[in-house]
């Protein structure tokens, strides 16, 4: 019974990897390239900084927080490489997390893949 439980719970596991890779990966494709200017940094908790970006969307200057929640903040005056989805201006990533974020869910989906593997055809009661 736990070989069961084991191998469903790495099957949702890496369902949802590859779930979150496909739109990681349709951001990184459709989305486009974009240089922002870091405007503002803040501390919404202890040690968990967010940074205001100012770039160019659609013809007009937009500014929108990020998500991603740094531990280190970067100066206000930095320009940063983002790729920002060509609808929705708030929704864009880092370019290097969002490399760093596509490769992570990769060995996430693999790893769990083979945990399901291991379990449905290795191990016997």
């Amino acid at each position: 019974m736990e070989r069961i439980i084991v191998g469903v719970v790495a099957a949702v596991i890496a369902a949802a990897a590859l779930v979150y890779f496909v739109k990681l990966l349709a951001l990184y494709v459709g989305g486009e390239r974009k240089t922002a200017e870091v405007v503002a940094v803040r501390e919404p908790k202890q040690k968990v900084f967010v940074h205001r970006l100012r770039f160019e969307h659609g013809g007009e200057i937009v500014e929108h927080d990020d998500k991603t929640g740094y531990s280190q903040p970067f100066s206000v005056g930095d320009e940063q490489e983002i790729i920002c989805s060509k609808r929705h201006a708030d929704k864009f990533e880092y370019a290097v997390a969002l490399k760093r974020n596509m490769v992570v869910n990769l060995v996430l989906a693999a790893m769990s893949v083979l945990i399901v593997l291991r379990f449905a055809f290795f191990v016997t009661d």
